[in-house]
């Protein structure tokens, strides 16, 4: 069981949260200008991590950071299989105690689900719940782990977006650039992309859709096409996040 990207292969079989859309968008999307040491705050099987490793020249360190000790294993072993080994080091921890490295660049795909219904299976409600951190307090995490003048990017329910925009904006940060995702045409946006810094700036707006009459738009392909194989095809074979 496992996702194939173009320069990379993930196993997920012992992660409670499989490969999904959502951290392809982010590690796609992404500004990665500038960075020369990025954290990857609950990296799952590693995907961002592998996607920044990907995208980024010889000289960057990446950490991908991860509570659960079965996630953090599987990463470990997708990231020595990969063309990257020497840039991703896989650190089994929780954001909330980690060392006090200072990064340029901190991502995340987050969990969604705070408040809703806990699920009987342990470590999927930790990975969809985040146990007792919201998004808030992963923002909060990521603030602290960035430095004077890094960088936070996640993914997050465009339905959660306000009130996490709200408390960015609260602690400081600006949004620099933030991406509407939309699944089909004529459909709200479901999915939030933003990358946020210190200093005032104006923001960046842009919109994606990722399918149209049953099959992926340019936009979506071009955005993803260095990693998915996927890409021209007339389904999607990972979710994107529930509403």
């Amino acid at each position: 069981m496992g996702f194939q990207c173009q320069q990379f292969y993930l196993k997920d079989d012992r992660c409670a949260m499989k490969v999904s859309t959502d951290s392809l968008l982010l590690g796609a999307w992404v500004e990665l200008s500038a960075v020369a040491r990025v954290a990857d705050f609950g990296c799952g099987c590693g995907i961002l991590a592998l996607m920044i490793a990907q995208r980024t020249s010889a000289n960057v360190t990446i950490y991908a950071i991860e509570r659960d000790q079965q996630a953090a294993q599987q990463a470990a072993d997708n990231v020595a299989a990969s063309p990257w080994p020497q840039k991703v080091r896989v650190v089994h921890q929780d954001i909330r105690h980690r060392t006090a490295e200072l990064f340029d660049l901190v991502i995340s795909n987050p969990p969604y689900f705070s408040g809703s219904l806990a699920s009987g299976d342990n470590q999927r409600a930790l990975a969809r719940q985040g146990d007792d951190l919201d998004l808030n307090d992963w923002f909060a995490c990521a603030a602290a782990a960035t430095s004077a003048n890094g960088q936070i990017a996640m993914v997050v329910p465009a339905s959660q977006w306000q009130r996490l925009h709200q408390y960015s904006q609260q602690q400081g940060w600006s949004v620099a650039r933030c991406c509407a995702v939309s699944t089909v045409a004529h459909k709200a946006p479901k999915l939030m992309l933003a990358q946020w810094q210190r200093d005032t700036i104006a923001t960046t707006y842009e919109q994606l859709l990722i399918q149209n009459n049953g099959r992926y738009t340019d936009q979506f392909r071009q955005l993803t096409g260095a990693f998915y194989l996927a890409g021209t095809t007339s389904v999607d074979p990972v979710p994107v996040c529930p509403d």
